[in-house]
């Protein structure tokens, strides 16, 4: 009993020892992704005043690289470097509100079925801006990370499985099989 006592506490520690490496690991990522979108709301917000001239919109989609949308006191975007399905896309009112109030806010945005956005918001003269970032390739790492720990953490639990199943075997077989006496 206390060998499968002492297995088990074995592969609980295990099971945490990894599940904390993945957790810690995948906030990290996270936490990387507002750190670009973060960068391009700053530099929008220094430049506000000076609305650049209509840049071309890119379709935002799961490849998005940063990119800028600048919300008016009404909360209606007002110019911005990406469109959703060919329109400035409205982010939550919330987003926009808790960043007037806090001075930012930094949300996983959802604009529709499959497509996550890393965004950061922050005010601006009466504007708020926002910038975002696709979290497909955050999220692709992720899946990586976690397929690469799944395998340590069931290649640990096999190797204690193993350990525990060796010893039980040789303690079974040195209690029968006769003792020889020692020339």
């Amino acid at each position: 009993m206390q060998r499968v006592i002492g297995w088990l506490t074995a592969a609980v520690i295990t099971t945490l020892i990894f599940g904390s490496v993945y957790v810690s690991l995948q906030q990290l990522g996270r936490r990387s992704a507002d750190a670009a979108p973060a960068a391009a709301a700053a530099a929008q917000v220094q430049l506000i005043g000076s609305e650049p001239p209509g840049a071309p919109r890119l379709e935002l989609g799961p490849d998005s690289g940063v990119f800028i949308i600048v919300y008016g006191e009404d909360d209606k975007p007002t110019s911005g470097t990406v469109a959703l399905h060919g329109s400035l896309p409205v982010l939550p009112a919330g987003v926009l509100r808790a960043a007037r109030t806090s001075g930012s806010d930094a949300v996983t945005w959802q604009p529709e079925p499959g497509l996550r956005m890393a965004v950061v918001a922050r005010p601006a003269a009466g504007k708020v801006v926002v910038a975002g970032q696709s979290l497909t390739p955050f999220e692709d790492r992720d899946r990586m990370v976690l397929l690469f720990l799944s395998a340590g953490w069931l290649g640990s639990l096999v190797v204690l499985a193993t350990g525990y199943a060796a010893i039980v075997f040789f303690a079974h077989r040195s209690l029968q099989s006769p003792r020889r006496p020692v020339p």
